[in-house]
This record gives structure tokens, sequence and C-alpha cells, in this order.
């Protein structure tokens, strides 16, 4: 009698992922799942227990396996500074289209808030806490190495650079079924330092203690 296939966690998300981005995210199921994969409905209930959690679990894949690159990076340019830095992050989302094409589907072509609901076990909402302060870190190092600054005006700027400029360049890429090529990465290189020349508006004005009340 042959021993049933064990499943590891990998490769479940893969399978999900698959349906996810072949398709309609709605036809992702636990059952659709367990039917897909071969594993038996108890083994992905035991391993995700709902849909949500199910996504969040790819999501956080996808982010994890973005933000690696993003310290891949940083660390090989470890010596450069400023805006040799912020050019090296915002081009991993084109290495990460890349390896994980399918990983990369998912996270830009699904805004996280309509991917899964914000009903999460503890542990999940942790987890998603952790990489946006990982995420955060990354940006306020890389404000820093720029303009010597991490206030909320700077750390924007580099949102723009390493976030919302290859977010919608390699979502275009994605739709249109399109390879991010060489081109691709000189454009996203090119508007990157074109951003960064534009001065920064003056650093926020620290808000005024409260003044003391007198008593009635």
């Amino acid at each position: 009698m042959s021993r049933q296939r064990r499943h590891t966690l990998d490769d479940l998300l893969d399978v999900a992922e698959q349906i996810v981005t072949s398709g309609d995210p709605s036809g992702l199921t636990l059952r659709s799942l367990a039917t897909a994969s071969g594993a038996s409905n108890g083994t992905i209930y035991h391993a995700f227990g709902s849909k949500d959690v199910l996504l969040a679990r790819l999501w956080l894949r996808s982010w994890c396996r973005l933000g690696d690159l993003m310290a891949e990076a940083m660390g090989e340019r470890a010596r450069a500074r400023g805006e040799d830095a912020v050019v090296a992050v915002a081009l991993t989302p084109v290495e990460f289209v890349r390896r994980f094409p399918a990983s990369a589907r998912l996270f830009f072509a699904q805004r996280r808030d309509q991917l899964f609901s914000a009903d999460l076990p503890p542990e999940i909402e942790t987890e998603l806490a952790s990489v946006q302060e990982r995420f955060v870190e990354v940006l306020i190092a890389l404000a820093r190495g720029v303009w010597d600054r991490g206030d909320r005006i700077a750390v924007e700027a580099i949102a723009v650079c390493v976030v919302d400029l290859p977010g919608g360049i390699l979502r275009r890429c994605l739709l249109e079924d399109r390879e991010a090529d060489e081109a691709t990465a000189a454009r996203l290189e090119a508007a990157v330092r074109a951003i960064l020349t534009v001065p920064l508006e003056p650093r926020p004005a620290k808000a005024s203690p409260n003044p003391t009340r007198s008593n009635p």
C-alpha cells in the first residue's frame, strides 16, 4: 500500500498561489486547495483554518520574499550611500517578478485589504505588523541616507521611489503579461533618480506643548 504524500506548507501555498493568480481569487477555497493539491481536507483545515488565513499566509510569504530581496540589495550596497541605495531597493521588485512571478502577481495585482479581511488570528496580526515595521525601518534608513532625515516628509518621498513607482510599472507589466526587462528597469531607475533631485519640504514643525491650564 503506497504511503500518502506529505505536503509542506510551501507546497500548499504554491498551489494556492497558482489558483489565485490564474483566475478569480474567489475561486480559492480550502476545499478547492485540497482538490488541487491532493491533500486531505483535514490537512488543509489544520494548516490554515480559514480562507482568510490562507490568503494572509500567501500575502505574507510574498512580502517576505520581496523584503528579503530588499535586505539583500541593501547588504550588497552597504558601502553605497544615498541615491544608489534607494535605486538598488527600488529595483528589487523587478528581480522579485523574475524570481517569483506568481508571488509578484499576487502581491502587485491585489491590495492587501481586498485580499483578506481584518478579522485574523492574533499570531497572523502580529506577523503582519512585524513585516510592516520592517518595511518602515527600510524606508527610514534610506531617507536618512539621502537627506539625513527620517521624518514623515522624507519617508513619503522614499516610498514614492520604492513602492509607488515600482508597483505601478510592474502592475502594468503583469496585467499585460509582459516581461519586466532591462528597459523596464532602466526607466524605473531614471524615474527614481529624477524624483530624488526634487528638494524636500522643510521638516514638519514639532508640536508645541499644551499651555498650562489655569484652575477654574
